[in-house]
């Protein structure tokens, strides 16, 4: 039985005082490279630790972060091109908000392009890339622990699932999209308070992926991937019932 799971991220004064911990600063005493500090706010970000609508100041970020100005703005950027941030004038930055009301739009979107992601995966997927599908289940089975802190959101099995399915469809245009929406379908889930994402859950579904995809059945693979999103959407809807 799968036993990985999605959880918070366990800085203890992160989720009790926000971005803002002195208790967050002093931890970061260790300098960060760019990419550590990224991930880092990138990860706060999409698991709710800071919140939609939270005002990130540059000065208060670089002391957090224990980085300089310069790559602190490269960070930023590539923030805003998530659409995790937009600049607000003279104040610094906003974590952008979640529409909840749009979630049934964004799963009706995404069930298509999953669908169709793998329909096309089922036709062009390689020997290579089934190996690494196959193992990415393998090693959540494998996994001792119930959860597991998590540092880098492509470390996630669900998301390593899904970014290796997509290239396996072979159109970058595609690719981009679903990583959006992949994204902001995290972030509203952590957002309705699942801070367990179950992988345990979606297992046998998978499999189903895995298995319609080693039989080159575009058809099939294309409804275990419709299956898969609507377990999520059901996930979801149960948190407002």
């Amino acid at each position: 039985m799968l036993t990985f799971r999605f959880v918070r991220l366990s800085y203890e004064s992160v989720a009790c005082a926000g971005l803002n911990s002195t208790a967050l600063t002093r931890k970061n005493k260790k300098i960060m490279n760019k990419e550590q500090a990224y991930e880092d706010l990138r990860v706060r970000i999409i698991t709710n630790a800071v919140a939609p609508g939270e005002i990130l100041n540059e000065k208060e970020l670089m002391a957090q972060l224990a980085i300089g100005r310069s790559p602190l703005r490269e960070i930023l950027f590539r923030l805003q091109e998530e659409n995790l941030i937009k600049p607000l004038p003279r104040l610094g930055y906003m974590v952008t908000t979640l529409d909840i009301f749009e979630v049934r739009e964004l799963v009706e979107l995404r069930r298509q392009l999953e669908g169709f992601a793998g329909y096309l995966a089922a036709r062009r997927i390689t020997a290579e890339q089934l190996e690494g599908l196959r193992s990415i289940i393998r090693e959540a089975e494998a996994e001792t622990t119930e959860t597991q802190d998590v540092s880098n959101i492509s470390e996630y099995f669900d998301t390593r699932f899904h970014s290796l399915l997509y290239q396996a469809a072979g159109n970058q245009k595609l690719v981009k999209i679903l990583q959006d929406l992949h994204i902001v379908m995290l972030r509203i889930w952590f957002h309705v308070g699942l801070d367990a994402i179950g992988f345990a859950d979606q297992a046998q579904n998978l499999y189903e992926v895995l298995e319609a995809l080693e039989q080159k059945d575009p058809d099939k693979t294309r409804s275990a991937m419709e299956d898969h999103v609507d377990q999520y959407a059901a996930q979801v809807k149960e948190q407002f019932l």
